[in-house]
């Protein structure tokens, strides 16, 4: 048996969670990327897009780009992801008025993040690992103008095709060497040693729990990646990512007894649990060098809302004390920026429903006293003044208990420190005198 096959079988029964495919050149032409426009600005409220006359391939244009107007190309297509604004914005101070140029950006590298389309690729798949795979087949689109920069560690793929040609691993440095001219509209450019660092059709050492996607990782160019603002509070950032993600991730060292397919048959138990519909995963190792190690990653499918969090959680949990050699790191981000805030908003919530509580039973079993205006008596010598206790309804009067009080006053005063034993004063009664 060929090493290829054992390598096929390998992926049949699951010992590497990487399948073949095909993967296409495709350029990133984000609209939200600086260096896709002339002065390696994006556009703002006040000024015109103008595109050139022809685009080869796609441009998204986000959601809430605002712009004053566009010049569409003659050939081409844009995407348009969700609402545009059309006109100057009154809030937009640092804008000038202008043209801004869309530059249908050709050039880049093997190594560039979002150049190659597959649809093996998702949410959780970390950039390092969205480039074409040792078993990969590799195919560039054709009536496409393009110029790519061949990659300068050695990377494997099971195939490469160029307007439906394919080619061995000299047969593609001869192409680029002796076959192909200079106004073509595809270039190949050879790495700083003259060679293309490709090895097709040829095999692949693979670790001892499977094979990663490349023996030799590459380091990714982030530069040119546009990373949106991240929908939840404390995002993470899984290894092998140019940005930062909602969602969680694991990574390990693996024991010697680490089965990878079982591993993977527990992360497909637990995605069945919470449900396909709302999370999907990458499994694979990590890019770093020399060391290796097993990471998982789970984000949400849809709108985050948590539900690859909790499922990072449980996994953390069940990996304890199973296949894991050393430190094992699991990291999952918060809650969804639309829910942030409301524990503290429950939290005033209930002091104010607990100071109300109190406050309620307060005034039914301490009742708050009326005010009372004195009566003056205009035939006594003196006033007579009156007032309730805050614990009693009843009256208090400040003459002796046997006396009776005079008619022409409405009301008495009782000391409230008379015969009280709590009090430290004694008070003596004395007999008023008529």
């Amino acid at each position: 048996m060929s090493p290829i096959v054992v390598l096929q079988c390998l992926a049949v029964f699951g010992i590497t969670l990487i399948s073949a495919t095909t993967v296409k050149w495709l350029p990133n032409s984000s609209f939200k990327l600086p260096e896709n426009f002339k002065d390696k600005k994006l556009p703002c409220s006040k000024q015109t897009v103008v595109f050139p006359q022809a685009i080869s391939g796609s441009v998204k244009i986000a959601s809430g780009t605002e712009v004053s107007g566009f010049i569409l190309p003659e050939n081409g297509e844009l995407i348009l992801e969700g609402l545009l604004s059309f006109g100057d914005n009154p809030a937009d101070t640092n804008c000038t008025d202008g043209n801004a140029y869309y530059i249908d950006k050709t050039e880049s590298s093997w190594n560039q993040a979002d150049v190659w389309s597959s649809p093996t690729f998702n949410k959780a798949t970390p950039d390092s690992d969205r480039v074409p795979c040792f078993n990969d087949v590799v195919e560039f689109p054709e009536n496409t103008k393009f110029t790519v920069t061949m990659p300068s560690v050695t990377q494997f793929v099971q195939g490469l095709k160029i307007k439906n040609e394919s080619f061995t691993t000299k047969g593609f440095l001869d192409y680029i060497l002796y076959r192909q001219k200079p106004d073509d509209p595809q270039q190949f450019v050879v790495n700083e040693f003259y060679r293309t660092e490709l090895k097709i059709g040829e095999p692949m050492h693979c670790m001892q729990f499977g094979c990663a996607c490349q023996l030799t990782p590459m380091t990714i160019d982030c530069s040119t990646k546009f990373c949106p603002k991240a929908p939840c509070v404390h995002p993470v950032k899984p290894l092998g990512f140019c940005c930062e993600i909602c969602g969680g991730y694991i990574v390990f060292d693996a024991d010697e007894g680490f089965d990878m397919k079982a591993f993977g048959d527990l992360v497909e138990d637990n995605v069945n649990d919470y449900g396909k519909d709302r999370v999907e995963y990458h499994v694979g190792f990590t890019p770093e060098i020399p060391i290796r190690r097993i990471q998982l990653v789970v984000v949400d499918k849809g709108e985050y809302e948590g539900s690859s969090a909790e499922m990072i959680n449980s996994l953390s949990y069940a990996l304890h004390e199973r296949w894991v050699k050393g430190e094992k790191v699991a990291q999952i981000s918060g809650s969804p920026l639309s829910k942030a805030g409301w524990g503290g908003k429950i939290i005033v919530s209930m002091f104010f429903a607990v100071v109300l509580t109190f406050g309620t039973l307060y005034a039914y079993y301490y009742k708050v006293p009326d005010l009372r205006v004195p009566v003056l008596s205009r035939n006594m010598p003196g006033n007579i003044f009156s007032r309730f206790e805050r614990r009693s309804d009843s009256v208090v009067s400040l003459t002796r208990r046997d006396s009776v009080i005079s008619s022409r006053s409405s009301s008495g005063f009782r000391n409230p420190l008379y015969d009280s034993k709590r009090g430290r004063v004694q008070v003596t009664e004395s007999v008023v005198e008529e």
